[in-house]
């Protein structure tokens, strides 16, 4: 009787990481992208401190600024699917030739300003900048 037990309690275990298991494949292909919005893996944010939420951009919006520039709008800090393109929501810019990210561009100086730049060369998501915005894989 007592094996009988045993193998009931493993049963009921192994059906328990079985489960957890698929349930955490499917959330992680949930976050793979919404309407058309790309992740940026591990980006940084201005504003937020500690660990980066997931961030994506927007490649229907990528386009060339007169001043040589690619403009694209941005979600970051994103906590839940369903909040890409709602919250953290920014215009930023990147240099392709200089691999450089300027993030809200807006009103001010914030080609000088150095909280708002980003080296994109030391950035896990530079290969998602080149595809998207300059067109190509490889950094320069």
């Amino acid at each position: 009787m007592l094996k009988q037990e045993s193998r009931g309690r493993n049963r009921i275990w192994a059906i328990a990481v079985v489960t957890v298991l698929l349930l955490s494949n499917r959330t992680e292909a949930q976050w793979t992208g919404k309407d058309g919005w790309v992740e940026e893996p591990a980006t940084k944010s201005l504003n937020v401190e500690g660990e980066p939420g997931h961030a994506y951009l927007d490649p229907a919006s990528v386009h060339r600024g007169d001043d040589g520039l690619i403009y694209f709008n941005e979600s970051s800090n994103v906590s839940r699917p369903e909040e890409i393109g709602k919250v953290g929501f920014m215009k930023d810019a990147y240099d392709c030739g200089k691999n450089i990210k300027y993030m809200c561009v807006e009103v001010g100086d914030w080609r000088n300003d150095p909280k708002s730049t980003i080296d994109a060369a030391h950035d896990p998501a530079l290969s998602v900048y080149r595809k998207y915005l300059c067109g190509d894989d490889s950094p320069k």
